[in-house]
This record gives structure tokens, C-alpha cells and sequence, in this order.
């Protein structure tokens, strides 16, 4: 008899910023999504991108190389906090991005990722595609590897926003067998919001796997680097059977404090990947595209 497969729930947040008066005030805010993913039984909760952004509001206007040095001065609470978090609810836990420095104080800062687990262990993924602000106005260095994490709810791979935008990274992913990719994101616009969603729901349809989209809504006028966000939250799977005909599992209301949960079945992806209508994945002839663009360079 066949091993069942994991059917997890997990949950994606819309996190709200906004004028803080105290730093408490945040790590409250925090605890009250993880509260509300619990109460859903989910066993995974993923925050966005730029997350202790929020933490500008309580300090004056700064550069962003200011920014960066500001938010390197919470990353042992971070790391404590969400450490703690994880090993007392059970939960694993994105806990979005944090920009912080490695080295020494002439170190480089990098916009970096981190899914904790109960039992205490930690995975990272630095952003690996930079925006052009991000090249231009911001001390960040970019990272450079595409890791698949080995979970008791599968496999599980991080692309940071503007990274989901690029399919290589994602099929590299796929190809070592991740089940599921977290996209933490903040897009301040419609157009950035829907470039990152449709490349999420692309990125799900081609390699057969869910994602799992979280972003940042609200706003803070007077911290340049995270004024103010758009966002829609939302699980997809492939656009296929068993899954709905739109590929959408669950989504947030938009703009909206929310949250979007849902199971992310892998006897469904099963399913999908031996019974579905197309098989976009396994039917990829790279040889011929590697020999088409080889032919292409020498035209």
C-alpha cells in the first residue's frame, strides 16, 4: 500500500502597514497573523517581503543605506522572536525578509529570507534578481543559489518577488523537486502587484507545483523605502485537473489586512502530475532548446 502524501494547510498574508507608536506594537501585529493561521490549523505561515520595513516608522526619515543599518539593529530580535514562535506554536514559519548585514561593520547587506522550523532549524534564501532601484538606490549585494528544503510538507523553495518574474530559478527549483515555492513580495503599485502574480500563476501551470504569494498593503508616507503597498495574497496550483479551472486555491480580500489559506494537497499535485490534461513539466524538450539557442548565436 502506497504512503499517503502530505496534505498540509498553509496560509499567506496581506501584512498591513501603518504609523507605528512602539515597537511592540509590531511584534503584536505579527502574533496576531500567526494567531488566526493557527486557528485555521495551518501548519506553515508566510509573511512578505520588506516585513520589518515596518519598523522605519518608528524612527526619522533615513537614506536607504541608513535604512539598511537601522533594520541589521533588530536582526537578533528577529531571528529570537521568530525562533520562539516557531518551536511554541509547531508552526513553520517565512517569516518574510529582512534586510541585514553580514561581516563586519564595512559588510554587505542582503535582502534575505528565512523559514523556521520547531525544531529550531533555520533555511535562508537571499533575493537573487535585484529591481533596478534595488541595483541603483540600495546597498544590497544579490544571492546567488536556488536551494529546495526538505519539510515534513514537502519540498519547499523561496523566490523573493522580482525572482518569480524569472523561470529559470523556479525550474531549478522544480527540477530538484520542490512541491511548493513561497513568493514573499511588496509591490507598492497595481502594475508590480499583477507582474508578480501572473509570473506566480505562470510559474505554478509550467512546473506543476503550488506557490504561495504574500505581500504588503497599507501605508507609511513618511518611510520612503516602504510607503506603501498593494497587494492580493493568494495560493495557486496548476490550471488543471484536480484543481479549480483558474488555479486559485485561496486569495485575500485586496488591500486589505488578510490572509489566504489553503490545503496544498500533494496527492492532488500527484494528481495532476500522472492524470492531468497537460504536462507542461515533463514535456519540456530542453535539448532542443538548447541546440535552437545555440543555432540562434551563431546567426
Amino acid at each position: 500500500m502506497n504512503k499517503k502524501l502530505p496534505n498540509p494547510i498553509i496560509s499567506t498574508v496581506q501584512y498591513a502597514i501603518g504609523a507605528l507608536k512602539i515597537e511592540h506594537e509590531f511584534w503584536t501585529h505579527i502574533d496576531r497573523y500567526i494567531s488566526r493561521a493557527m486557528d485555521r490549523q495551518a501548519e506553515l505561515i508566510a509573511f512578505p517581503e520588506y516585513m520589518t520595513g515596518h519598523l522605519l516608522s518608528l524612527h526619522p526619515p533615513a537614506t536607504n543605506a541608513e535604512a539598511c543599518e537601522i533594520l541589521h539593529g533588530y536582526t537578533r530580535k528577529y531571528m529570537e522572536k521568530f525562533t520562539t514562535w516557531s518551536r511554541t506554536t509547531g508552526l513553520m514559519i517565512l517569516a518574510g525578509t529582512h534586510i541585514h548585514r553580514e561581516g563586519a561593520p564595512e559588510g554587505k547587506y542582503y535582502n534575505e529570507s528565512f523559514l523556521f522550523f520547531p525544531d529550531g532549524r533555520i533555511e535562508r534564501h537571499k533575493k537573487v534578481h535585484l529591481t533596478p532601484e534595488e541595483q541603483r538606490a540600495w546597498p544590497l549585494l544579490a544571492g546567488d543559489r536556488f536551494d529546495v528544503f526538505e519539510t515534513s510538507i514537502g519540498k519547499i523553495g523561496i523566490q523573493v518577488c522580482y525572482d518569480i518574474e524569472f523561470p529559470e530559478g523556479t525550474r531549478l527549483m522544480a527540477e530538484k523537486g520542490a512541491d511548493l515555492i513561497l513568493c514573499p513580495s511588496y509591490t507598492d503599485a497595481a502594475a508590480g502587484y499583477y507582474r508578480v502574480r501572473n509570473c506566480s500563476q505562470a510559474r505554478a501551470i509550467e512546473n506543476q507545483l503550488y506557490v504561495a504569494l504574500s505581500g504588503i498593503v497599507g501605508s507609511m508616507p513618511n518611510v520612503a523605502q516602504v510607503d506603501t503597498g498593494y497587494s492580493q495574497a493568494a495560493i495557486f496550483a496548476p490550471c488543471d485537473y484536480p484543481f479549480p479551472a483558474n488555479g486559485i486555491l485561496a486569495q485575500g480580500s485586496l488591500n486589505r489586512s488578510s490572509m489566504a489559506t489553503a490545503s496544498a494537497d500533494l496527492e492532488q499535485l500527484h494528481l495532476n502530475r500522472t492524470e492531468g490534461g497537460v504536462a507542461p513539466f515533463f514535456d519540456r524538450q530542453p535539448e532542443l532548446y538548447s541546440a535552437a539557442r545555440t543555432d540562434a548565436f551563431k546567426s
